[in-house]
């Protein structure tokens, strides 16, 4: 099912800041299991130390990465080849770093202008594109530069929390949605992750 403006707008708030741990691709089953933890408040009660969620990208047609060794900028940076086998382990080395930007799910074609030219991995699982696009990336925190950047295509989004059960994918939208809506009101259970309303 395609997904909506309104659910890729929550999306996008809902990955907001997120940290991203890692991404497994299953060529065969062309499918791609993206793991974060995420910022979310439930509806009442303390904030939930559950917070670790696979997103799960069904359909997927195409997976390109950029590794470079140097800043997001950096046109003259060297590129790291990658394997889709490898892409896991070098997310990880990152640490799990969060993403931003608010544009994840569906990000406009000229956000990835700048490192398309500049790849390390594109491979295409399907000769049938896919109508959605994951985007995401990682920058080091410390030591050298390093940047990591990530687009998958593909044709259905569910939600996993944690290693257990899918969730409503408005379920998963509403908790990051309050999670926001929670910092800029104030409200306690946003505290402590180095975030501060603007």
């Amino acid at each position: 099912m395609k997904l909506t403006t309104e659910q890729v707008g929550g999306l996008n708030v809902a990955l907001n800041e997120a940290a991203w741990l890692g991404i497994e691709v299953d060529v065969e089953g062309m499918q791609a299991t993206v793991l974060l933890d995420v910022l979310t408040l439930p509806a009442e009660g303390p904030a939930s130390n559950e917070t670790k969620v696979a997103l799960l990208l069904d359909g997927v047609s195409r997976v390109a990465a950029s590794l470079r060794n140097g800043r997001w900028n950096d046109a003259k940076a060297t590129v790291e080849v990658l394997s889709l086998p490898g892409l896991d382990t070098a997310v990880r080395d990152f640490g799990g770093n969060p993403i931003y930007g608010w544009e994840f799910i569906n990000p406009p074609e000229e956000s990835w202008a700048g490192w398309r030219e500049q790849l390390s991995l594109d491979a295409n699982l399907s000769e049938d594109p896919a109508p959605h696009v994951l985007e995401l990336f990682q920058e080091s925190g410390s030591g050298s530069p390093r940047h990591l950047d990530l687009r998958v295509w593909f044709r259905e989004l569910r939600v996993r929390r944690g290693a257990r059960e899918e969730m409503p994918m408005q379920e998963f939208i509403d908790g990051g949605v309050r999670w926001w809506d929670g910092l800029h009101a104030g409200d306690p259970r946003t505290t402590g992750k180095g975030i501060f309303p603007g």
